[in-house]
């Protein structure tokens, strides 16, 4: 197992403080470019530039300095994700492509970084590969070339530069998704052996977590929120992402000891599944999602009938039914007052 005391002091070593910053760029810049001022637009082509220069420098500097470590591994990737998905879901946002163009990227990231979490936490810390590499500079380009655009259509007479922007940015997104589906699955498949452990069975089950001393339900109905909120474009996509977390709950659990207890308190998918279904179809605002958690919440530990009768189904069943039930006495609710 990986020493969280020696992980979390190498996070102010210098080479993972450039790492740390191109994270929080990553989620200030989307804010400039949604803004319709063209200073904002300037200043956010300014700092993506910066940003990305620094995905070599941290690299290079935790070689030069000796400063190779699990942290860096780990955040080195995380932030190249922050840093790309951000303004790739604002320009998706602003009408530059369908969002739909955005969810293979999204689906590829959020799920490696779930896998490197879980394996991290077992003592592997897993660097990112040649074809990652390449997947990233796709990524850093069609965002360059889209800041471009932005920034030259303020300007009648960069009209003509702003479509050759544009064009070039379509090239270079059928380009990226391809490079991350591709290295996704490369990624994957050659890694496989970390996702057949029973640590990683467990992690899965607790969502990543499930393991927090405090509270594990309460998190897992977080998790829940953020899966609704990114998955609320589209209906297709939210019966999609629900469906597959419904099967990686019974994936993992199958593969737990419940021998000497039926619904361990780690174990939140169900809690993450059932606050999913209490928001879906559901206008998603600031009073919507609150008034949808404190319900669900509020369900899920009084349990009205008949849902303590469900948890005592065999198995999985039992696990998940009581929390499907309290999300479907949720959204009845939620249906009333935002239907």
């Amino acid at each position: 197992m990986i020493s969280w005391a020696s992980f979390s002091r190498d996070a102010f070593q210098f080479p993972n403080l450039i790492s740390l910053g191109r994270l929080f760029l990553g989620l200030f810049i989307p804010w400039l470019v949604l803004h319709p001022s063209p200073l904002a637009h300037f200043s956010a082509a300014v700092i993506f530039a910066i940003g990305a220069v620094s995905d070599h420098w941290d690299g290079y500097f935790a070689r030069k300095m000796n400063l190779v470590s699990d942290f860096g591994k780990y955040m080195d990737p995380l932030a190249d994700k922050i840093f790309i998905l951000g303004p790739l879901a604002a320009f998706a946002h602003l009408g530059y492509y369908s969002f739909w163009w955005t969810v293979p990227v999204f689906v590829r990231e959020i799920g490696i970084t779930f896998c490197r979490t879980g394996w991290l936490m077992e003592g592997r810390a897993i660097g990112a590969e040649v074809l990652g590499k390449y997947k990233l500079g796709l990524q850093v380009s069609l965002v360059s070339a889209a800041l471009l655009t932005l920034n030259f259509s303020h300007y009648d007479s960069l009209q003509n530069a702003a479509s050759v922007t544009r064009w070039l940015m379509l090239m270079l997104l059928y380009l990226a998704v391809f490079m991350t589906v591709l290295s996704g699955y490369t990624f994957m498949l050659s890694n496989r052996q970390h996702n057949l452990t029973p640590f990683f069975a467990k992690f899965t089950s607790a969502m990543g977590v499930g393991l927090i001393p405090k509270a594990p339900g309460t998190w897992g109905s977080v998790v829940g929120v953020a899966l609704a909120l990114l998955s609320q474009a589209h209906g297709l996509l939210y019966l999609s992402v629900f469906l597959f977390v419904f099967w990686a709950g019974w994936w993992a659990v199958s593969r737990l000891d419940l021998s000497k207890e039926k619904d361990p308190s780690y174990v939140v998918v169900d809690e993450t599944c059932g606050m999913m279904l209490a928001l879906a179809g559901i206008p998603l605002g600031f009073g919507s999602v609150l008034a949808g958690f404190l319900l669900f919440r509020f369900f899920d530990i009084v349990k009205p009938f008949p849902l303590r009768r469900l948890e005592k189904l065999p198995g999985y069943w039992g696990i998940m039914m009581d929390d499907l039930g309290a999300g479907v006495y949720s959204w009845i609710i939620l249906k009333i007052f935002w239907g």
